[in-house]
């Protein structure tokens, strides 16, 4: 009996496996008729998709360069006043070569000149290059407006030098005595490294495609292909590809000629191989694709810790100091002083104090306690343990919205700072962009109105059990008024239809267009004000009248949220929008006539 169970169980089980496998197929079959019928349909789609990537990489990438070419200028900038400040505070180094060598070392620039006031090489860590002076080539006399001007830094582009011609980018500026020039001279490896990382070729070749579509990028002029996901097609012209117009798509930029290719024999009948294999791939595709999302972030992650420094250090910064966090000592090192006192070019005593009064006495009130908190140096080595850059946000009394930062110049042993760059930048423009940004992605273009994002935000907040009005409105005629006047004229009835409603509605709620003549708007009163309220818009409704259009008409429905027990907000939107077609049903059967007769007759 035992073994007729096993039996039965046994036939069972192959039963049940023999049901999924023939499901499995059976799925995977129709999985790949249906991947076949959408690929046929988006690979065109897909295309242009990847043009306009490509397309945006390479107008992007024109950007980066001209954005790391100024990041490095005002950089390199900062390190020469660093270099002069070092020189000004150890006089014995300023003819010591291997010295000023290990300052150009500490500093990461490649070389220092010592330039006197005359404008001669008197000093430096490349000898050869004393006796130099601002005639003795064409590179070098880029720097004679220093001569006549003791407040500028200057720095040139990358410019090949006199001596050598090897291409570098000069740094010059006065020291704070005006007695002598300091020019810092570095070879812009990072800059020429993404010069060649942007050319065409590279641009391409790292491009993501799909298997079937095809990449180039050719000369707009004489049709040679400069790059191309297909390395074989590089060098090749357009006119030897033969390419197909009905198989590609491409778009002239600049002078340039971008396109893509696609094939679509490869998918006629590889999809259910594709979808047998998926199922062995997942698991191998996921691990890999987590490895290297992980790793992609702790890059990402890194770049940005070192770009928030080096934003820190340009000479965009409103104030700058140096702090001594074991000898409490502080020191203004540049940009606008915030104090009472100047304590620029020297060393004081208290920085505790001292710098809890430059930022608590010029923040706002509200954010004075969390400024207090932030510059705080006796938790600032425990706050910045292993890290080397810390900032926060506040609103000043004068500067708007600012932000103070902290980076770390030295550490010790447990990775905490010893001293540190305390800074303070206006961000005033950066706020008020983001706040613009968010109120153009809520707003209706054409009408002003808060737009069907901003509807969908708002009304997942809504609760029916709070007593508010929905009020649906529709504007009638707005197709006729298209079609026999055009759509400028259509334009301007729906921005009076909005114009109205703003003007009427706006002190009680918001207004949404949510369509293309659909209008929204939720009020927050009262039946007997909502009396007023509907009876003041009636008037401006009636009383409108356009350039074009001489007159219009809103068809509005209205519920409120308390007339009964609602599902959902949702719920009482429907039944505004009933009530609303109904008087525009009732609205042209009034009328007996379309749009143009009413709009003449009336």
């Amino acid at each position: 009996m035992g073994f007729g169970k096993k039996q039965v169980e046994k036939r069972k089980w192959m039963k049940v496996i023999c049901l999924i496998i023939f499901i499995l197929i059976s799925a995977l079959f129709l999985e790949d008729r249906l991947l076949d019928y959408v690929n046929n349909r988006n690979i065109r789609n897909t295309s242009e998709v990847l043009l306009d990537q490509v397309a945006g990489i390479i107008e992007r990438n024109t950007d980066d360069e001209k954005e790391m070419i100024q990041s490095l200028k005002e950089d390199y900038m900062v390190r020469a006043k660093a270099v002069a400040y070092i020189l000004d505070a150890n006089e014995k180094t300023e003819h010591d070569v291997p010295e000023l060598q290990k300052i150009a070392k500490l500093m990461s620039v490649d070389e220092v000149h010592l330039f006197d006031k005359s404008g001669k090489v008197y000093s430096g860590t490349v000898p050869k290059y004393y006796g130099y002076n601002f005639s003795s080539g064409k590179q070098i006399a880029y720097f004679k407006p220093m001569l006549k001007n003791k407040k500028l830094t200057m720095c040139q582009d990358v410019t090949p030098n006199t001596s050598e011609g090897k291409k570098m980018m000069y740094v010059i500026t006065w020291n704070d005595a005006g007695t002598r020039m300091i020019q810092v001279g570095v070879e812009p490896v990072r800059l020429l490294e993404k010069l060649k990382r942007n050319e065409i070729k590279s641009v391409v070749s790292n491009m993501p495609v799909y298997e079937g579509i095809d990449i180039y990028v050719a000369d707009r002029k004489s049709g040679k292909i400069y790059g191309a996901t297909d390395s074989r097609k590089i060098g090749n012209k357009l006119k030897q590809l033969k390419i197909s117009k009905s198989r590609s798509v491409s778009r002239n930029i600049d002078g340039y000629t971008v396109g893509v290719v696609y094939d679509m024999t490869h998918l006629n009948g590889s999809n259910a191989v594709a979808m047998l294999s998926v199922m062995l791939y997942l698991l191998i595709a996921t691990i890999i694709l987590l490895i290297m999302i992980a790793r992609v972030l702790r890059i990402n992650r890194e770049k940005e810790e070192q770009y928030a420094v080096l934003a820190t250090m340009a000479g965009r910064n409103h104030s700058m100091y140096v702090i001594k966090l074991r000898e409490n000592k502080i020191m203004r090192y540049g940009g606008a002083e915030i104090g009472e006192e100047n304590i620029e070019g020297s060393y004081y005593e208290d920085a505790d104090v001292r710098l809890r009064a430059l930022l608590e006495n010029r923040t706002a009130e509200e954010y004075r306690e969390a400024a207090g908190e932030f510059v705080d140096l006796h938790t600032l080595p425990e706050r910045m343990e292993g890290e080397k850059y810390i900032a926060g946000d506040f609103i000043g009394t004068t500067l708007g919205w600012f932000q103070a930062s902290f980076i770390a110049i030295q550490q010790d042993e447990e990775q905490r700072p010893v001293s540190v760059i305390f800074a303070v930048r206006s961000i005033e423009y950066e706020k008020r962009k983001e706040e613009q940004l968010l109120r153009s992605s809520t707003t209706d273009e054409l009408t002003r109105c808060y737009n069907r994002r901003a509807y969908e935000q708002d009304i997942k907040k809504l609760t029916a059990d709070k007593k508010f009005l929905y009020l649906s409105a529709d504007v009638n005629g707005l197709k006729a008024v298209n079609d026999r006047l055009g759509h400028a004229a259509g334009d301007e009835l729906l921005c009076g239809v909005a114009g109205c409603m703003k003007q009427s509605f706006e002190d009680y709620g918001k207004v949404y267009r949510i369509g293309g003549d659909e209008f929204v708007t939720i009020l927050f009163t009262d039946e007997e004000q909502f009396g007023i309220i509907k009876q003041n818009f009636d008037l401006l409704v009636d009383n409108w009248s356009g350039d074009t259009v001489p007159h219009m008409s809103v068809s509005c429905g209205a519920v409120w949220s308390d007339e009964r027990q609602w599902k959902s907000v949702c719920e009482i939107a429907k039944l505004a929008d009933q009530r609303m077609y109904e008087k525009k049903a009732k609205h042209y059967a009034r009328r007996k006539s379309d749009f143009q007769n009413w709009m003449y007759k009336r």
